[in-house]
């Protein structure tokens, strides 16, 4: 009939109006991350069997920390325990629970998510800095290099666009 009709043209509209609203948010979050390393408290808000959910609300995103790489066949530094809804170190000396707060180091993954999505799109990647546990976190002296390589690349970008400006002046446009 015509109003079903007409109900399914304004479903389509809606679901696609909230993927637009969603992709929008992702690439500007990307954008903003892109060439920064940032650490942050977060606090998990999911135990997963291969990893965890961390809310980071500095910056209000959630994203997952995960325990084992997709293609590596190393065993995981954490195994989850179903009774206990965690992940627990296989000496049970550390374990990451619900709503236990934790630090992650934040960046934009340059390698392509995976072979049936576009190389364009880029993935917010989300790595656990506190606790430390063997195998997982990021050590202090690899995040204080991450960060150093950052803004050095932040830096030479910089330089180039002011290399661009003053030499092609009339190129550029103001807003």
């Amino acid at each position: 009939t015509k109003m079903n009709e007409q109900c399914d043209v304004l479903n389509h509209r809606h679901r696609m109006a909230q993927q637009a609203g969603r992709a929008s948010v992702e690439l500007y979050t990307n954008l903003f991350f892109k060439g920064k390393t940032v650490e942050e408290p977060g606090y998990v808000t999911q135990i997963l069997q291969n990893g965890f959910s961390v809310l980071i609300p500095s910056y209000g995103i959630e994203g997952v920390v995960y325990t084992t790489a997709k293609d590596s066949q190393a065993p995981a530094a954490l195994e989850y325990v179903k009774s206990d809804n965690a992940l627990v170190s296989a000496d049970a000396s550390q374990s990451i629970r619900l709503f236990q707060r934790v630090r992650v180091m934040l960046q934009v993954d340059d390698k392509p998510v995976s072979a049936n999505v576009s190389s364009m799109r880029r993935k917010l990647l989300l790595q656990l800095t506190e606790p430390q546990i063997p195998g997982l976190s990021v050590s202090a002296e690899e995040l204080k290099q991450l960060k150093t390589a950052a803004k050095k690349s932040t830096a030479e970008d910089e330089s180039r666009i002011v290399e661009l400006v003053t030499k092609h002046p009339e190129q550029v446009q103001t807003v």
